[in-house]
Parts: C-alpha cells; sequence; structure tokens
C-alpha cells in the first residue's frame, strides 16, 4: 500500500529504518519502518514528506518457558518517493 509520510526525526547515514507520522493520522502517532534500501543515500530528511509503498511482515516469538506466542508486526518500505520538503 502507499501512504504518505512525514519524517519525524533525523536519519543517520547507516540507518536502516526511518522513524514517520503517517498524513492524516488523528492521533499523530509515530511508527519506525525498516528499509531495505539506504534512506540517507535517497536523501529522505527530517520534516520531508514522502510517498512510502508499504508492506507488513510478522515474527512470531514463542517464550521457550511457557511456549506462549507473541506477535509482531512490521511496516517494511521497498519504494519511497520524495512527495514535498518544508523547503520547497
Amino acid at each position: 500500500m502507499k501512504l504518505i509520510a512525514i519524517i519525524r526525526e533525523e536519519v543517520q547515514a547507516d540507518a536502516k529504518s526511518i522513524i514517520v507520522e503517517f498524513r492524516g493520522d488523528p492521533k499523530k502517532q509515530h511508527f519506525e519502518v525498516k528499509c531495505t534500501f539506504n534512506p540517507y543515500r535517497e536523501g529522505v530528511r527530517k520534516w520531508d514528506s514522502w510517498e512510502l509503498k508499504i508492506r507488513f511482515e510478522a515474527e512470531i516469538f514463542t517464550e521457550a518457558k511457557t511456549g506462549e506466542k507473541s506477535y509482531f508486526t512490521h511496516l517494511v518500505c521497498d519504494q519511497a518517493r520524495k512527495y514535498s520538503s518544508p523547503d520547497a
């Protein structure tokens, strides 16, 4: 799915993920999005808006002692396109 996101934290040169707020979210929540590319090299910078192609990945963790399962959902971005910049 394609979503517009505002980058909310500085992106480091060795980053593998970005922290974003999705446009239109009334709660203004911040999410970590894992990237399959280097976001810094792509020019992803704090306060810019990007259109992100997002997919979900599930991780299942089984507690060794109890056998109880925990489910984690990761947001993964394979493609990104600059939507707008605050200095534009």
